[in-house]
């Protein structure tokens, strides 16, 4: 009985260690890896799920339509899958699946498209953009920016010239160059969102809702645009470039480009804001020599590159841009395409926590974060595709003028009929005793002689924290301003000639002596008057703030 009792039990260890074992062997032998994870591929219609796929790990989808799914749109027409819900990215079914996935359907309906679409855009190199501009409205004839309809379907060509840097939309806009980019009221615009890939142009940020991201051209060439559309959809339609050969060689005229500020500000004074009443365009009778243009500090170069500084005074909350400017002939003045330069171009003084900033939304116009006067020093150069290229140094001009720097005098004599002349000089004085004298400016020419008179440098009086001195004999007749000067090149004369960038101009001086007078009677700008001869001391004192006072005894 135990004999057989122990036979039984050895059998069933036995037969429990075999399990065991070999439990434990196909334990030990299992790989991890062949677990296997699954992720669900949906596919939609908006929110309408069309099908559902399940997918192991790193597998993919077999291919299929809607419609093999039975799934139709009455009035619709399937384009294709996309990864996005704004169809700005498609989608594979060679695509691996690492985990849930959406995929989403994109239909272009069947409703014809009748809105008349544009080409607006601005080019550099002198190409049709240029012209056409960003708000120049319809344009007919060879060089037009209107596209054409294809019979039958919502597409719109249109064949144009183009050029390396040259940026392009496709829009709706008015005969006044209004833009209307509201779909559902019959506007539209359509730029980077809807390019496809090629090797000529690009669009960077694209991806974005409203599709507003120019296009920018890196190839030059004629070009055939397609635009595709949807009268139910903004988010559906592409941009196709075909390159057709090379586009003809245009030289642009840059001998008289000049710089101006380009802007708007809400300061009611020129006092707060050089920009003030302005609102993009200013109603000058000319640019030359207004408060808006920059002077070319560099020697002329007929491509319009070289070096312009200005100085000006600013108000908090001002918006503006550099640019080459044209009188419009309805009044005001007009910045051109293609020489525009913006907040990115500046070195310094942007950032957090600085005297600029950038715009809000899609521009990068410059917004003036501290109001006050400051120095521009503009950069323009060409790149190797020859576009304008700009780099915007500024100085704070209080830094500049509470620094080591000197002080001149640029003068030179009236005629004697510009000295008796109620609107210059206002003098009275024989001729022949007015010709009789010397100016002590004879060889000044408001800087260009060889004899400049320069300030010295004194100790300050109380309260400043520089003071500039300078004693003149001067005759009547003798006309002239203190200045820290430089020289100008402009497009319109030959000859160089000095202004001044930091002028005793900015300082209206007070209890002038007798036989010294102001020009601002005259409205002339500042400029000193001897209305007697003697000996006098003009001082330039400059305080912590910049601020100048001008002295004279």
């Amino acid at each position: 009985m135990a004999n057989t009792l122990r036979k039984r039990l050895g059998v069933v260890f036995g037969l429990l260690f075999v399990l065991f074992f070999a439990f434990g062997l196909m334990a030990a032998c299992k790989d991890p890896e062949d677990e296997t994870t699954t992720f669900t591929v949906t596919f939609l219609d908006g929110e309408t799920v069309i099908a559902e796929r399940e997918v192991e790990e790193g597998g993919t989808v077999a291919s299929f339509t809607p419609a093999d799914e039975g799934y139709e749109k009455e009035g619709f027409v399937f384009e294709g899958w996309f990864a996005t819900a704004d169809f700005t990215h498609d989608w594979s079914f060679d695509t691996a699946i690492e985990r849930d996935t959406n995929v989403y359907s994109m239909w272009s309906s069947s409703k014809e498209d009748t809105r008349q679409w544009l080409i607006a855009g601005s080019s550099s190199a002198g190409g049709p953009l240029a012209a056409i501009g960003w708000n120049g409205g319809p344009i007919e004839g060879e060089n037009g920016n209107i596209l054409q309809k294809t019979e039958g379907k919502n597409e719109f060509t249109i064949t144009i010239d183009l050029y390396v840097g040259d940026q392009f939309q496709f829009c709706i806009m008015d005969e006044d160059g209004v833009w209307n980019t509201d779909d559902s009221t019959g506007g539209g615009a359509r730029g980077g969102q809807y390019l496809e890939a090629n090797e000529y142009m690009s669009a960077p940020g694209t991806g974005l809702g409203d599709g507003q991201v120019n296009i920018t051209v890196s190839v030059s060439g004629n070009y055939t645009l397609t635009l595709t559309t949807d009268a139910e959809d903004k988010n559906v339609g592409s941009i196709t470039v075909v390159r057709n050969g090379d586009a003809p060689e245009v030289t642009v005229d840059r001998s008289d480009y000049t710089w101006y500020i380009y802007g708007n500000s809400a300061a009611e004074t020129s006092a707060e804001s050089v920009l003030a009443g302005t609102n993009w365009g200013a109603n000058v009778n000319s640019l030359q020599y207004s408060a808006y243009e920059m002077f070319k500090i560099s020697s002329n170069e007929p491509d319009g590159t070289g070096t312009w500084m200005q100085t000006w005074t600013l108000a908090e909350g001002d918006e503006f841009l550099l640019a080459y400017c044209l009188l419009k002939e309805e009044g005001g003045i007009s910045a051109q395409d293609g020489t525009m330069f913006y907040y990115t171009e500046i070195d310094e003084f942007n950032g957090d926590e600085a005297a600029f900033k950038k715009a809000d939304g899609m521009g990068s116009n410059i917004v003036v974060v501290e109001g006050g006067t400051y120095t521009f020093t503009l950069t323009v150069t060409l790149s190797d595709t020859g576009t304008l290229e700009g780099s915007i140094e500024v100085d704070k001009t209080s830094d500049i003028l509470t620094s080591d720097n000197t002080w001149k005098v640029l003068g030179g004599r009236l005629t004697y009929a510009q000295a008796t002349d109620p609107a210059t000089g206002n003098l009275t004085i024989e001729e022949a005793d007015y010709n009789g004298k010397t100016s002590v400016f004879a060889d000044n020419n408001f800087g260009v002689g060889n004899t400049v008179q320069e300030l010295t440098v004194i100790t300050p009086a109380e309260g400043y924290v520089k003071e500039y001195e300078v004693t003149l004999e001067l005759v009547e007749g003798d006309y002239f301003y203190l200045c820290i000067p430089v020289a100008v090149h402009a497009p319109y004369r030959a000859d160089t000639y000095y202004t001044p960038a930091y002028t005793s101009k900015l300082a209206i001086a007070e209890n002038l002596p007798e036989g010294i007078v102001s020009d601002w009677a005259w409205g002339n700008g500042g400029n000193l008057l001897c209305t007697k001869a003697g000996t006098y001391t003009f001082t330039v004192l400059v305080a912590e703030d910049g601020s100048l006072t001008l002295g004279v005894k």
